[in-house]
């Protein structure tokens, strides 16, 4: 004979969702319900329904449909690089990234891509190899620069998430007054 003996904590979540349709249903009210949970034998059905509910909202570390975006921002001087950070709870596959100055340059930029956390971003306000992991560095003189320009090596997606998302910046040391460069991140959901 089994000690198993169902927990009512599953039944919690459909109380706690049941006015939510899957696409409304958000990172936030998932961890709000699983974080207290405890692996026991007692939460199997807890953690079943966590499951089904994250597989029927798309979480299940694929692409989500429907989740896809380009997020644009936009850097004003060389004291303040911008930074891209998915929301807490959420995971973007970076697709791609590219630049664009507003106008034209007259000489060589450099153009960083870090990634950061929150301790090391606290540090200072523009990335340095001491404290940040350094993706990328480029010295050009165009004024829009593509994906394949900003990386080294043959881009491949990666993930960042809200502890550990990108910093972006330029040294603006060769452009026009009023200068900006706006900065593009194609991303697409996993979770």
């Amino acid at each position: 004979m089994s000690n198993y003996a169902p927990n009512p904590r599953f039944e919690k979540v459909y109380d706690n969702l049941q006015n939510k349709t899957l696409a409304n249903v958000t990172a936030d009210d998932i961890e709000k319900l699983t974080d207290p949970t405890f692996i026991q034998a007692t939460n199997q059905d807890a953690l079943i329904t966590y499951n089904i509910v994250n597989k029927a909202a798309m979480r299940d570390g694929n692409v989500m449909p429907n989740t896809g975006a380009i997020e644009t921002k936009i850097q004003t001087d060389n004291t303040e690089f911008v930074t891209f950070r998915p929301p807490n709870g959420e995971v973007w596959k970076v697709m791609g990234i590219s630049l664009q100055n507003t106008v034209g340059v007259t000489g060589a930029n450099v153009y960083n891509t870090f990634l950061s956390d929150p301790t090391t971003a606290a540090i200072s306000d523009l990335p340095t190899n001491t404290y940040d992991v350094w993706y990328s560095s480029l010295s050009s003189t165009s004024v829009n620069l593509l994906t394949e320009n900003l990386f080294e090596e043959v881009f491949q997606p990666f993930l960042i998430t809200n502890t550990m998302f990108l910093r972006i910046g330029s040294t603006m040391a060769n452009v026009s007054a009023g200068n900006t460069v706006k900065f593009h991140l194609a991303y697409m959901r996993v979770r």
